[in-house]
């Protein structure tokens, strides 16, 4: 299917816009803004959840916090995820009037009842007898975690008005008061039950559902304030006077949101197989050091990636499925080339990130450890540095991963996305086959976990830009080599990975002398590096410096 093709069957769920240059740079104004917002808010939710939970840690038992951050983070996930986010995906990429929006928005409100509903009671029925002596109010907990995940879907049809109407400070204000809260109870309920194990799970539970009430009482404050009226925000049968018509979902937008939504559930798999595995192939304890790994590893990934992709999603379904009666094919090449220099751009610094975690951040995972939580789990059991360190490598595998599935999702039609279902079931049984395989039968543990998340990310990174490179055709030239840095930038990097792996083992990090001397050496290393990729990388800081001034063309 070319492009021309591709772009007829996206009309009816695109957002016509005029895109000449004051377009997109009007565009890229306010997809810029909205990351930053976004980034902003990421960035200070996650550092005041990783700064508590560095005190957190040091009450709760390894057991208590696998639990929490593994088993009931599922749980929310689950509910949220399955329910969620194929209509958002598809509404996201509407042009249809706000009360079409609105009527497919409760879709997943009502869908995420009964899911709220069937995957509680799933919980319920498996929880073990260790469990529940160890944890009587687990099953409380459970209860508090799907109320919560429910009161986030009972406002979803507002979220994807303010996402459609470009309101991200809403959202980095509601989420951000919503995150400070639950940051806070948590803290002050886990010193609270401090001493008593069986109540510490709670301290995570109740903390759950203030967040999901904050959610909801923070959209539904604005939009009320908004609109002066309920009424406009609830669902209405929708007349079309040209037509002589009456309806209440928009059927193409509905087969894209049902398409999407049985996508999500494979998708899902893929995205939280790893705990779904480690739930399953470990104990209490290896949860524990798993999900004390992710913690610090995923604070990256949730500060900057996942921004970079809800907004990068945004801007290339609103540049690229354009109406072919509002735009000539020169606009539309331009806005493909646009559209391609903004992906490889956002690669490449994904890719420069990811060589900054891996030839730096693996060499000082055991450095890192010790000084924010001591020797328990810096050199106690479970290797925590080693899995931190194989977390590093896998950082960069998440962000080309988020961007380039992030295009696809912008602007695939729902023939490709039918093809890419099908694709999900092959991606689900090679990650399951690999897990089963580095975790069960080589007894790698975590290490093997992360390791069958790469071989999964990895597939999925060269369907995405297989994909990519078929939609562009010949009207845009593409290539992985393009991806790459200089080689003098390279070089720095697999060099500087040497010495500060020779400083690790000659130098060593145990006691505080040590620590200083490592990460001298670290850091003296880092701004040579720094100095030779400012040096050679001067074509791609001028790509970002157009880019955030809203000239790129």
């Amino acid at each position: 299917m070319d492009t021309k093709e591709k772009k007829r069957d996206s009309i009816t769920t695109a957002t016509p816009v005029t895109t000449g240059p004051a377009e997109n740079e009007n565009l890229l104004a306010a997809t810029a803004k909205g990351a930053s917002y976004l980034i902003l808010l990421q960035f200070l939710s996650r550092m005041l959840t990783f700064s508590l939970n560095q005190i957190v840690l040091r009450y709760v038992s390894k057991a208590t916090f696998g639990i929490a951050s593994v088993n009931l983070e599922l749980l929310s996930s689950t509910i949220l995820f399955i329910s969620r986010e194929g209509f958002r995906s598809a509404l996201i990429r509407s042009s249809k009037n706000q009360q079409s929006i609105i009527n497919l928005a409760y879709i997943p409100t009502l869908f995420g009842l009964v899911t709220t509903l069937i995957t509680c009671a799933y919980y319920l029925s498996t929880i073990t007898e260790e469990q529940s002596t160890e944890f009587p109010y687990y099953p409380l907990a459970v209860i508090l975690y799907g109320a919560a995940s429910f009161l986030e879907l009972a406002v979803e049809p507002l979220f994807v008005l303010a996402l459609n109407q470009l309101y991200f400070q809403l959202r980095v204000t509601v989420e951000g008061v919503a995150v400070i809260l639950r940051c806070l109870i948590t803290f002050g309920l886990t010193l609270y039950f401090a001493g008593n194990e069986k109540l510490s799970i709670l301290a995570f539970a109740i903390a759950q559902f203030i967040f999901g009430l904050t959610m909801m009482l923070g959209y539904l404050g604005f939009f009320l304030y908004k609109e002066k009226s309920i009424q406009k925000l609830l669902p209405h049968k929708i007349t079309d006077d040209e037509k002589k018509r009456s309806y209440w979902f928009d059927k193409t937008l509905l087969n894209l949101g049902i398409t999407m939504t049985k996508q999500s559930f494979l998708k899902h798999v893929l995205t939280e197989g790893d705990k779904m595995l480690i739930s399953v192939l470990s104990s209490m304890q290896d949860r524990g050091v798993y999900a004390f790994v992710v913690n610090y590893g995923s604070l990256i990934v949730r500060i900057l990636f996942q921004p970079l992709e809800e907004t990068g999603r945004t801007f290339f379904s609103k540049l690229l499925l354009s109406s072919d009666e509002k735009i000539d094919e020169r606009k539309q090449r331009s806005n493909e080339q646009t559209a391609a220099n903004v992906l490889l751009i956002l690669i490449k610094f994904h890719v420069l990130l990811g060589l900054i975690f891996i030839c730096f951040a693996t060499n000082y995972t055991s450095t890192l450890i010790d000084l924010l939580v001591g020797k328990e789990w810096s050199i106690g059991e479970g290797d925590a540095p080693g899995v931190l360190s194989m977390y590093c490598i896998y950082i960069p595998f998440m962000g080309i991963n988020g961007i380039t599935e992030g295009f696809v999702q912008a602007v695939a039609n729902k023939n490709d996305l039918t093809r890419l279902s099908y694709f999900m079931i092959l991606f689900s049984v090679c990650f399951m086959t690999s897990g089963y395989v580095f975790m069960h039968l080589l007894e790698l543990g975590a290490v093997g976990l992360i390791l069958a998340n790469m071989v999964n990310l990895g597939i999925r990174i060269s369907y995405s830009w297989y994909y990519i490179c078929k939609y562009f055709g010949k009207h845009v030239t593409l290539s992985v080599r393009q991806w790459s840095p200089h080689v003098a930038t390279l070089s720095s990097f697999v060099l500087a990975w040497f010495v500060t792996h020779w400083s690790k083992n000659n130098i060593g990090w145990y006691t505080l002398k040590q620590k200083v001397l490592h990460i001298a050496v670290g850091g003296i290393t880092f701004i040579l590096v720094f100095i030779i990729l400012i040096w050679k990388e001067k074509a791609l800081i001028t790509d970002v410096k157009r880019l955030k001034t809203h000239k790129y063309e």
